[in-house]
């Protein structure tokens, strides 16, 4: 088992720097990736050749002309276009007024069109009913055939039933017209997203490598599991949230509405895991930082039953979100900065780094709230630095919790071996205890006693019974006993010796008995003190059992008026092994102490120490 231990650190060891090397390529291709991206998402996806020209109007208002780049808000109320679809050649020579059999793309963003040439019959065009446009939710390409004669004025009325979240939809509508050349077209919007959807896809991969570290990290017990397992989900909702806000998604994955879902929900649970992963790093700030994790989590699971259940968009409950997960932000980030300042850690600067994405939402959701831009284009870029920083912190807390992990196995063996040597040294103390030379004087006195005084002959079998009970009861108790229960033993052991010894004096000060000392500690060294001090007197003697406490520690106190001996004999332990016994189940199970001090002619002192800090 060792040797299969051995060759799991060597393995881990030769290959995480491997792994780490294989992460920091896919970075390295996600950032060129990344130089392909375009910060808008509707540029058009080929050469325009076809532009509308007329007039527009938002709800009842006054029509005002179509001006190229010339801002037109999408969350006022309804907006009709009038005019008609005018055609360039490919020099860019003005051709005329368009009408033929090729349909016309349009690039709606959580917008809905419904068309009116002349005074035909209104044609609704929305992605998941084309009954009824009112249900529109999500981001998608449209076409529809103009067909009636050049001198019909062509009507669309856009509607966005949000309200909110797409103030650029329209003039992305607008930018974005172009012919819808069948596959052609399709493979132009999608090659737009390629190098997005390819980042992300990169970055599940990245992820499933971490999850799988972090499921293996768990067999083996690596203390910081956690924070992998975080970091692979992270990485994987993120890796999400790239695909499929990614151009010509409606291309990639057919419902509109599925994709909406997918984009909000890896979004959310990207945030949730950060929030998660800051939480990680909290330390004196965690009790207010933990609720609002927690409370967070509930507004999520919220969020995500309440489409469920209600008549409600899922993006209808993407503003909410946003409002909970910047008050949860803010909180963390001020933890974070407290964090900061008290910490005198060297990896402080943790505290700063893990709230990137928390400002880059908030920069997100100004910027999109404003029409400046739209999508999480500040959190992606912030993501691909977050990434690189975490990546490296990982790949260096791995082979350091490995290790760590190795060292408590060997703590492990270690502990049970020292229970095996406790287990003995429990064995040798109880049978030093129980000598035949004691059982028979015992047995004797109990002999003789059922002829003189069968009383005390029954109150001495009593006693010996529970002395033997205590001794054999303790054999396999790997844990200390309180001190009232181990004087009660002692005390059996006592009443036993008095039947010899009617002499002698035993006197008790327990000033305090409310705490925890190995069993059979205290017995054999009131023996010893009857043995070594009280028999070799010409006769009496007195034994003194005091237990009190200080400020830092307990302590129990044996002191004996007998003859007394040298301390310095008790050097060598292999000639006391009852002594060296005591000491080892002292130190190694309540980290006491034993100290002896003696003088001849005078008497002994046993002094236990035992830290209240145990």
């Amino acid at each position: 088992m060792p040797d299969f231990k051995n060759k799991i650190k060597i393995f881990l060891k030769a290959y995480l720097p491997i792994v780490g090397i294989v992460i920091l390529i896919l970075l390295a291709a996600l950032l060129l990736y990344f130089n392909n991206i375009t910060s808008m998402q509707a540029e058009p996806a080929l050469v325009a050749q076809v532009y509308f020209d007329g007039e527009y109007r938002i709800g009842d208002g006054e029509w005002q002309k179509i001006v190229s780049g010339k801002h037109i808000s999408s969350t006022k109320g309804d907006v009709t276009l009038r005019g008609n679809f005018h055609m360039l050649a490919p020099d860019g020579e003005y051709v005329g007024i368009y009408r033929g059999d090729m349909p016309i793309a349009f690039y709606t963003d959580h917008i809905n069109l419904t068309f009116v040439e002349g005074d035909g019959e209104p044609i609704v065009s929305d992605m998941e009913n084309p009954l009824y446009g009112s249900s529109a939710c999500g981001v998608s390409w449209v076409a529809h055939t103009f067909l009636n004669g050049e001198e019909e004025t062509i009507k669309i009325v856009i509607h966005n039933p949000h309200r909110f979240g797409n103030e650029n939809a329209i003039d992305e509508m607008l930018s974005s017209i172009s012919f819808w050349s069948g596959i052609d077209f399709e493979k132009g919007v999608l090659i737009k997203g390629e190098a997005q959807r390819n980042a992300g896809l990169t970055l599940i991969l990245v992820a499933i490598v971490f999850l799988g570290i972090a499921l293996f990290s768990s067999l083996i017990h690596i203390k910081s599991n956690r924070l992998i397992w975080l970091f692979g989900l992270d990485v994987l909702f993120a890796g999400t949230y790239f695909i499929y806000s990614a151009d010509g998604i409606s291309f990639w994955m057919e419902s509109v509405v599925t994709n909406t879902t997918v984009l909000g929900f890896s979004m959310m649970f990207y945030m949730l895991f950060m929030s998660m992963t800051i939480l990680y790093f909290l330390k004196s700030t965690k009790k207010v930082a933990e609720p609002t994790v927690i409370l967070l989590g509930v507004a999520n699971a919220v969020f995500f039953v309440l489409p469920i259940v209600t008549d409600v968009f899922f993006y209808d409950t993407w503003i909410i979100w946003i409002a909970v997960q910047i008050l949860a932000n803010i909180v963390l980030v001020f933890c974070s900065i407290k964090e900061f300042i008290i910490s005198k850690s060297k990896n402080r600067w943790y505290y700063i780094v893990v709230t990137f994405p928390l400002f880059a939402l908030a920069i997100d959701t100004v910027a999109t709230w404003l029409g400046i831009w739209q999508g999480g284009v500040v959190s992606r870029y912030a993501f691909v630095i977050l990434f690189a920083i975490a990546t490296v912190m990982v790949l260096k807390l791995i082979p350091e919790s490995i290790n760590a992990a190795s060292r408590t196995k060997e703590l492990e063996m270690e502990r049970i071996v020292l229970n095996a040597e406790l287990a003995g040294s429990r064995i040798s103390t109880m049978m030093s205890q129980i000598r035949p030379h004691f059982i028979y004087n015992t047995l004797g006195s109990i002999e003789q006693l059922c002829k003189l005084d069968p009383p005390k002959a029954g109150e001495l079998v009593h006693n010996f019974a529970k002395y033997l009970r205590g001794n054999f009861g303790e054999l396999d108790n790997p844990k200390p006993i309180l001190m009232s229960q181990e004087m009660e033993h002692v005390r059996h052991y006592i009443n036993i010796e008095k039947v010899r010894f009617p002499d002698m004096t035993f006197t008790f000060e327990m000033n305090s008995d409310d705490f925890h000392i190995p069993a059979l500690t205290v017995q054999p060294i009131v023996e010893n003190a009857i043995k070594h001090g009280l028999m070799k007197l010409p006769h009496g003697g007195t034994i003194n059992v005091m237990a009190y406490e200080t400020d830092t520690s307990y302590c129990v106190l044996v002191e004996d008026d007998g003859v007394g001996f040298d301390v310095d004999a008790l050097v060598d332990d292999r000639k006391h092994v009852g002594l060296r016994n005591i000491r080892e189940r002292l130190k190694v199970m309540v980290n006491g102490t034993l100290e002896i001090e003696s003088v001849l002619g005078v008497g002994t002192k046993v002094l236990i120490t035992i830290p209240k800090e145990v």
